[in-house]
Order: C-alpha cells, then structure tokens, then sequence
C-alpha cells in the first residue's frame, strides 16, 4: 500500500472507529436506563397486586456537580499531557509552525483543570472552608 493512502486511511478509521464508540455507549445508557424504569414499573405494579403500600417514587441520585468536577480533572489531565507531547513531537517532525497545533489539546486541558480548580472553591466556601 502506498504512504499516501495510508496516511488518508488511519485518520479516517480513527473518526469512523470513534464516532462508533460513542453511539455504542449511547445506545448502551439508553437501554441501561430503559431497563430500570421498566423494572421500577413492574414492581410497583407488583406491589399493587398484593396490596402493599407503594414506596415513594425514589429519585435518582444527582451526582453531577461530583462526576462533573472529577470528570474535568481526569479530562483536564489528559488533555493537558496529550497536547504538550503532540506539542514536542511535531516540533520534532513537522517544525514550530504545524508543532502549535499541539497546543489546542494543551488549553482544552487546562480549561478543564481550571474549572476543576473553580468548582472546588466554589464547595469550599459553601460549606464552610471544606474541599469535598
């Protein structure tokens, strides 16, 4: 096979392999959550059946804000590493004008690392001077 089409190839598999992960994981939450309304359902309806008292709808537990906050950090991170090493290596291969694109990863990550820093004393002082 020729450079060329591989250097066309490995982009282009990486995008679709990607874009595939994503849906998988999508349609994989959906039925995740499907599944436990519905088994939610058939209990209560279960429960009626027998004559038993209904429990009070649970809600779901938000843990946005700690997912969130976690989430930036570990996202933050690796933004962070993987644009200061794209960074180092087009410098090497290409030169400083195409090494630059290796800083776009590099400031999404300290975004996140940011946000991260904001969320935290965001808590702190909410509650009192303690990092959750």
């Amino acid at each position: 096979m020729e450079v060329e089409v591989v250097a066309v190839l490995i982009p282009l598999f990486g995008i679709v392999f990607g874009i595939a992960v994503a849906i998988v994981a999508i349609i994989a939450a959906h039925r995740e959550k499907t599944q436990r309304v519905e088994l939610r359902h058939k209990e209560r309806l279960a429960a009626m059946e027998k004559g038993l008292e209904l429990p009070p709808e649970l809600e779901e537990p938000d843990n946005s804000g700690k997912r969130s906050r976690t989430g930036s950090l570990r996202s933050g991170l690796i933004g962070l590493g993987v644009g200061i090493v794209l960074y180092f290596a087009l410098d090497r291969l290409a030169g400083d004008d195409i090494a630059l694109l290796g800083l776009i990863p590099a400031a999404v990550g300290l975004a996140n690392l940011i946000f991260y820093y904001v969320e935290g004393r965001k808590k702190s002082n909410g509650n009192g001077g303690a990092l959750r």
